[in-house]
């Protein structure tokens, strides 16, 4: 039985581990990968990686999704804090990045993080969702923003770019898209080493209602925002700080503090007294 379990336990290991090193999970699937686009704005080349996330894995924990996006809840922003760098997420590091940026001008180089669900079915209650990282404090986007970022000629289809390809892959002649953050804008794509804020963006309605607000969730907890940055030799940091609590003091060492206090009053008082 115990080698039943072992077996079983290296099994799970194994696809894990192959999990993590995959080719990208297309957006169509209703849960997309996680992925890290950096392109050079200049002459276009870019690079993808594979975070090893699925968009469900990597949300808000004030979030539960719709039935049909798998009424998922959220890990990602505990108020206890949360680390995530190349020490304990093997993704997040990636030695052919410096091969990479050593070919281009640091400076033009631009980057964000992404994941996206393109799926929308009422009868399913699922609708179209994001994963954004943005530079802007303030990022915004439409139900009709969120349809455009998450087809498949955008975020959504980077699948189709990464190919079979295992932890990162390379290319050149970006589309304009890359540059403009899939439409939500280019001030919200950062420079090399500059923390990011990272958004959540689900439809309000499962289609229509183009030009209403979708639904926004920036990562954080009662402490603040969750940051994201992409390190000058390829690491990524997602750093969220935790929540402090207030400590009261229990009452009866308040009544002792204030006896104390009234104890010490007193017998200034007295020391007055005499000497006058």
């Amino acid at each position: 039985m115990k080698l039943k379990l072992k077996m079983i336990a290296a099994a799970v290991a194994m696809v894990s581990a192959a999990g993590a090193n995959a080719a990208l999970v297309d957006a169509s699937t209703g849960n997309g990968s996680v992925a890290l686009l950096a392109v050079n704005v200049s002459t276009g080349d870019y690079y993808i990686r594979d975070l090893g996330f699925l968009l469900n894995d990597f949300l808000p924990s004030s979030i539960t999704t719709r039935p049909g996006d798998g009424a998922v809840t959220g890990t990602r922003t505990p108020e206890a804090g949360l680390l995530l760098n190349s020490s304990n997420t093997a993704n997040f590091s990636d030695a052919s990045f410096s091969s990479w940026v050593g070919g281009q001008n640091a400076a033009d180089i631009r980057w964000l993080v992404t994941g996206s669900d393109s799926t929308a079915n009422s009868g399913a209650q699922s609708v179209r969702r994001a994963l954004v990282s943005s530079i802007n404090p303030a990022e915004t986007a439409t139900n009709g923003n969120i349809d455009g970022y998450t087809a498949s000629g955008a975020a959504g289809g980077l699948s189709a770019f990464f190919g079979s390809a295992t932890l990162s892959m390379t290319g050149t002649g970006a589309p304009s898209n890359f540059t403009s953050n899939f439409g939500l804008g280019a001030d919200g794509l950062a420079s090399l080493d500059q923390a990011a804020s990272l958004f959540y963006f689900a439809r309000t309605t499962y289609t229509g209602s183009t030009t209403v607000q979708a639904e926004r969730t920036q990562y954080g907890n009662s402490a603040g925002f969750a940051s994201i940055t992409l390190e000058s030799d390829g690491d990524v940091v997602y750093a969220l700080a935790p929540a402090v609590s207030a400590v009261p003091v229990p009452a009866a060492v308040w009544l002792l503090g204030s006896g104390l206090f009234g104890l010490g009053a007193m017998a200034r008082r007295r020391k007055a007294a005499a000497l006058a």
